[in-house]
C-alpha cells in the first residue's frame, strides 16, 4: 500500500512538474550586449583602427554618410581626420539636402558649402539630387520612408556621425544621422510634422473603422479626437473610405519626434549593409546644421565604433554624461533627454541599448 502511494506521489510530482514547465510562458532569449570599440585618441590612425575592429566588409560601392556642416558652423567634423581612411576605402561622401533651406538647401549650394569646408578629397553625391524614392515600411508612425533616389547606387554604407546636442532630439548621433541624414526633404518633413485629424461630421457615417484601426486608441466613441493620445500618424485619414477625416499639419516635438527618428532610421537601414562610427569631439548643445552653433561645453572624449547604432549612441551618451558628471547631460544642456529615442529604437529592433566597451589603443 505504501509502495503504491509512493509511486503515485512520484508520478504526481513528475507530471505536475511537466505540466508546469510545458504550460509556462516561454521566456524570450536574452539579448547579447553589442560590442562598442572605444579609442580615447582622436586621430586618423585611431579612426582607421576603430574601423578595422568592426570587421566590416563593404560590398559594391561604398557610401560614407557625413555631415558637411552648415555655413558659419565651426563644430563639424574636421575633414582631414577622415581623409586617410576614406581614400583607402575609395568611398563616396553621401548626404541629402535640407528641409529648411540654408547653405545646404539645394544641391548646388550644398556642394559649394561642402567644398568650402574642406570635403574635397573624395567624390560627393547628394542623394536626392535626382529625386526621391518611397520605400514601404510598416511602423507606428510611418507606412513608408522617403529617401534620396541615388541611395540605391550603393551596396554598403559607413555612417560617421558627430555626436553632439540637438534642440529637438536632445542629441544627434548615429540614429539621427540615419533618419534625417538619409531622409530626403520630404522624408525630413514627415519626421518633423504630424497629421492631426479633424472629423467632418457632414461626411462621417459612424462606421467606427477609425476607432478600431487607431494604433493608440486616440479616437473616442463619440468620434472626437483625444489629442493627448494622438501621435499624428495620419492612418485614420488615410484609411477612411468616406474621406470624412481631414488632417492638418502641426509640428512634432517631444518623445513623438524622437520615436519618429528611431522609426525612420529602422526603415532606412532595412535590407542595407551598414556600420557606424561616432566622433565625440567639439560637443556643443546644438547640431552642426546651425550656422551659429555655440562653443563646445566639454572637451573631446574619443572615437566609438559599432555595428549596432543604438548601442553606439547609448555608449556615447553615457560617456558624455559621465565626463560631465551628470545623470543626463543632454537634458541639462538642451532641456531634452535623448533617452526615449534609444529606448524606442531598442523596442522596434533597430538595435540594443546593452553594450560592452572594448578599449583600443
Amino acid at each position: 500500500m505504501k509502495k503504491g502511494l509512493a509511486v503515485f506521489t512520484l508520478f504526481t510530482v513528475l507530471y505536475g512538474g511537466l505540466f508546469y514547465f510545458t504550460g509556462a510562458k516561454e521566456q524570450p532569449p536574452a539579448v547579447k550586449p553589442a560590442t562598442v570599440y572605444f579609442s580615447k585618441t582622436i586621430s586618423p590612425a585611431a579612426l582607421k583602427t576603430a574601423y578595422q575592429k568592426l570587421g566590416f566588409k563593404p560590398s559594391g560601392k561604398l557610401g560614407v554618410k557625413v555631415h558637411f556642416g552648415e555655413k558659419g558652423n565651426e563644430n563639424f567634423i574636421p575633414p582631414e581626420l577622415l581623409k586617410s581612411l576614406i581614400k583607402e576605402l575609395k568611398g563616396t561622401f553621401v548626404e541629402t539636402n535640407t528641409l529648411y533651406g540654408g547653405s545646404r538647401g539645394d544641391t548646388k549650394a550644398h556642394l559649394a558649402t561642402a567644398k568650402e569646408h574642406g570635403w574635397v578629397y573624395a567624390p560627393i553625391d547628394i542623394l536626392d539630387a535626382d529625386g526621391e524614392k518611397a520605400v514601404a515600411y510598416n511602423g507606428k508612425y510611418f507606412n513608408k520612408v522617403i529617401i534620396g533616389r541615388n541611395m540605391d547606387k550603393y551596396g554598403s554604407f559607413l555612417v560617421i556621425s558627430h555626436f553632439k546636442g540637438h534642440g529637438g532630439a536632445g542629441f544627434g548621433g548615429a540614429i539621427k544621422n540615419l533618419a534625417m541624414g538619409f531622409g530626403s526633404p520630404s522624408g525630413k518633413k514627415a519626421q518633423h510634422s504630424g497629421l492631426f485629424p479633424r472629423i467632418r461630421n457632414s461626411k462621417c457615417v459612424r462606421c467606427g473603422l477609425c476607432i478600431t484601426e487607431c494604433p493608440v486608441n486616440a479616437i473616442r466613441e463619440d468620434f472626437t479626437v483625444d489629442e493627448a493620445k494622438c501621435t499624428g500618424c495620419g492612418k485614420c485619414a488615410e484609411m477612411c473610405p468616406y474621406k470624412a477625416i481631414a488632417s492638418a499639419q502641426r509640428s512634432t516635438g517631444g518623445i513623438v519626434f524622437q520615436e519618429k527618428l528611431a522609426e525612420y532610421a529602422k526603415g532606412v537601414t532595412a535590407g542595407r549593409k551598414m556600420t557606424y562610427i561616432n566622433l565625440l569631439m567639439n560637443i556643443s548643445a546644438a547640431c552642426d546644421c546651425r550656422s551659429g552653433a555655440p562653443k563646445p561645453f566639454m572637451g573631446d572624449i574619443g572615437i566609438l565604433a559599432s555595428n549596432d547604432p543604438v548601442a553606439l549612441d547609448q555608449a556615447s551618451y553615457d560617456l558624455v554624461s559621465k565626463a560631465a558628471d551628470a545623470s543626463d547631460v543632454f537634458k541639462r544642456e538642451t532641456g531634452v533627454s535623448g533617452l526615449p529615442c534609444m529606448e524606442y529604437g531598442e523596442a522596434i529592433g533597430l538595435g540594443t541599448r546593452k553594450y560592452k566597451i572594448i578599449e583600443i589603443q
